[in-house]
């Protein structure tokens, strides 16, 4: 010890150490250095309020940082006078760091609680913002729904991303891979996750939420993670009749051999399955049919309403979408009970008795047991007027109509718009992102390979052959339905007799059919529009329009800005034969039979045209709707063609001074449709695939009615552009 002992101390330790001996030599010893270590901690002297050493301070050179603020300041040539009293002590200046933005968020979680064995079901976490109140919500009424509070740190620096992912081993989980979301100000974000159970009994998931701070570009923080959310799941699964997997799969074997006995019977003696059953109801009159004050609504429409709800007191029809070009309308419908309750919103659909037929047996087979539960689901069977009410109706009321209804997916105060009104609106891309993550899974990414002539495919989207006008004073040559397009040679005046046509659907003008034949091996069936309500009947027809002077008079006055003229080679390119792949596709994919809903989430409606196809149908119709309804209304057709060069060639974005949407954003929109059709191709470095199909799509539309000739300039243009080089 550099101190020395006080000599009171000294006293003391004597007398003590005296005292412990006497009581026990030992313990003596034992208390003595103990309390040796005690007088060493009294002796030890203060610590210094300044260092014992002198620091020595440096001045800066040039180039060197300046010290820190936390550092002592610098020396100074300035002598110091030293005080008569000490000064307090001074502690280092503190720099306050910057207060990061905490924003509160609401997480709403929902499950199902029970489950049966061989379904499936979904799993939704969303993040709400707080700031203006909260109600919650549950998608599906069997569901079971939590919430809680988390409190999101925006510290600047950072990117902040929301990771989400959801276990199970007792189930087939999609997505398998953790989930990454960024968590815009004020925004919704939502996860959903599909799962199937693998076995009967209770089974349990759990799911985990994390926030992610990523440095932005050029700054020097550390990365981070924080789990803000954790809770395990348990869902009950029930078997058919409580047996074990092993046993369910016995008694499906035993019920596969006894249904496969009965299929042979039935083909022996050559029984044919039912079609589709079109139910058909008297209409309920005292049900009181409200449309919104821009709709309106034929009596016929009114009375397939009347029996669609037949059970109800009242119906109100709030919105009327878009329904394609097909002549079928799609409302959105609210039906009560007598006793004044709401029940769900439904969607609903009246169009042509085979269509409606032909869309629900797609459902059946491509749809119910395929897309994930947020899919619309039909409630019944199409429903059609008894032929006594039909007979009452005048003139083209009496035409052949159906109609169905779907599942309305949606959240209390908000309604689902179409991807059109969405788009325009905003042209997100994530939209079209959430399209694929939601259906490909089960539709276009499971692909198998494909050979097909593209007329195979894609004749269907252009007009028809031929359109004939009956002629009751002449005769003329058998045309066979049974023919392929490529030997049929008709010119203008020729006067042919239609025969073997299997399929005779009515145009949504109540005053002409459309006709098909039967499609021979790799080829189109062979289509006409016949200019009559009534069917022909041995009956001779003049040839009026053939497709070319169709697909010319539509573009006639449409400057090609230089382009080549691309109807030249679409007669070759019919003929072309395609390496590509196949999948279960839409068919009709456009803006009007997706919608937003709640969240943010996409689902589709209409699969009256769902088949198996090439998959890159569906999504070169789309973009050819986009180009029609979100890009054409905002550029010129010289800047359009300018975008088509700048984003095609060198993938760039094209900078668009002159739109009247400020939010506009449409080569993020067009570069994530190209990306999704890119997944589709059958040689990814090979998009000629998708450009062949994007060409027919562009001038099978240009035979919709309701386009404008602004709309038709784009789609032609774009054709005449990929033309160039295919």
């Amino acid at each position: 010890m550099n101190a020395r002992r006080p000599p009171a101390l000294s006293a003391d330790f004597s007398r003590l150490r005296y005292i412990s001996a006497r009581i026990n030599p030992r313990a003596g010893v034992l208390s003595a250095l103990a309390l040796f270590a005690l007088v060493l901690a009294a002796c030890a002297p203060a610590a210094p309020t300044l260092p014992t050493t002198p620091i020595v301070q440096t001045q800066p050179v040039s180039g060197t940082p300046a010290p820190l603020p936390t550092q002592p300041p610098p020396a100074t040539s300035t002598p110091i006078v030293a005080p008569t009293a000490s000064p307090p002590a001074t502690q280092p200046p503190v720099i306050a760091s910057p207060t990061p933005v905490v924003e509160a968020r609401l997480l709403e979680l929902e499950w199902p609680p029970q489950m049966r064995l061989g379904d499936s079901d979904v799993v939704r976490l969303s993040l709400i913002p707080s700031k203006d109140g909260y109600v919650v919500t549950t998608e599906f009424p069997e569901h079971q729904t939590v919430t809680n509070t988390v409190r999101v740190e925006r510290p600047g620096g950072y990117e902040l991303s929301a990771v989400a992912r959801l276990d199970g081993v007792g189930f087939v989980i999609s997505p398998q891979e953790e989930q990454a979301r960024g968590l815009p100000i004020g925004e919704v974000v939502t996860w959903r996750w599909t799962l199937s159970p693998r076995a009967p009994g209770q089974q349990r998931l759990n799911l985990g939420l994390l926030l992610r701070w990523t440095p932005s570009p050029g700054a020097s923080g550390p990365f981070r993670e924080s789990e803000v959310f954790s809770k395990s799941l348990d869902v009950r699964v029930a078997s058919f009749f409580g047996l074990t997997q092993a046993q369910a799969l016995t008694t499906g074997l035993i019920g596969l051999i006894f249904g496969g006995s009965l299929s042979l019977a039935a083909l022996t003696y050559r029984v044919r399955l039912p079609r589709a059953i079109l139910q058909a109801f008297t209409p309920n009159a005292s049900l009181v049919v409200e449309p919104h004050p821009t709709i309106n609504l034929s009596p016929r429409d009114r009375s397939l309403l009347q029996v669609l709800f037949r059970r109800y007191a009242r119906v109100v029809v709030e919105t009327e979408f878009r329904s394609g070009y097909s002549g079928a309308r799609t409302f959105l419908a609210l039906p009560i009970r007598a006793d004044g309750r709401a029940d769900a919103h439904t969607i609903v659909k009246i169009g042509e008795r085979e269509s409606i037929r032909r869309e629900f047996e797609n459902y059946e087979a491509f749809v119910k047991d395929t897309l994930p539960p947020i899919t619309a689901r039909i409630q019944e069977p199409p429903v059609i007027l008894p032929s006594p009410v039909a007979r009452t109706l005048s003139g083209a009321e009496r035409s052949r109509r159906a109609a169905l209804r779907y599942t309305f997916i949606a959240e209390p105060g908000r309604k689902p718009v179409s991807l059109r009104e969405s788009l325009i609106a905003n042209p997100d891309p994530s939209l079209l992102g959430k399209l694929l993550d939601t259906f490909g899974p089960n539709w276009w990414m499971q692909r198998r390979a494909y050979t097909f002539r593209l007329a195979q495919e894609y004749d269907r989207m252009l007009p028809a052959h031929y359109v004939l006008e009956p002629v009751e004073s002449r005769r003329g040559n058998i045309l066979d339905g049974h023919s392929p397009p490529s030997a049929v040679n008709l010119g203008l005046g020729d006067c042919v007799t239609p025969r073997r046509f299997p399929v005779a659907e009515p145009r949504a003008d109540g005053r002409s059919w459309t006709l098909a034949g039967k499609p021979s091996p790799g080829q189109p069936p062979l289509r006409m529009r016949w200019l009559s309500p009534r069917l022909p009947n041995h009956t001779a027809g003049e040839v009026v329009a053939t497709r070319e002077t169709l697909l010319r008079e539509t573009v006639s006055g449409l400057d090609l800005l230089g382009l080549p003229d691309p109807l030249a080679r679409l007669p070759a390119l019919l003929n072309e034969n395609v390496i590509g792949t196949q999948s279960t596709i839409h068919g009709d994919l456009n803006l009007e039979n997706i919608l937003v809903g709640p969240g943010g989430f996409v689902w589709l409606i209409d699969f009256a045209q769902t088949r198996d196809g090439h998959p890159l149908y569906d999504f070169a119709h789309l973009e050819a709707e986009i180009i029609a309804h979100v890009l054409a209304p905002y550029l010129s057709p010289a800047d359009y063609l300018t975008f088509l060069q700048t984003n095609f060639i060198s993938n760039r974005q094209f900078p668009i001074s002159n739109l009247q949407s400020p939010t506009a954003n449409f080569h993020s929109l067009i570069s994530m449709l190209h990306a999704i059709a890119s997944r589709c191709l059958f040689n990814p470095s090979q998009p000629r695939e998708y450009h062949l199909a994007l060409y027919l799509a562009c001038l099978g539309a240009l035979k919709f009615p309701n386009l404008t000739p602004r709309q038709k300039h784009f789609l032609y243009l774009t054709a005449a552009y990929f033309s160039q080089s295919l």
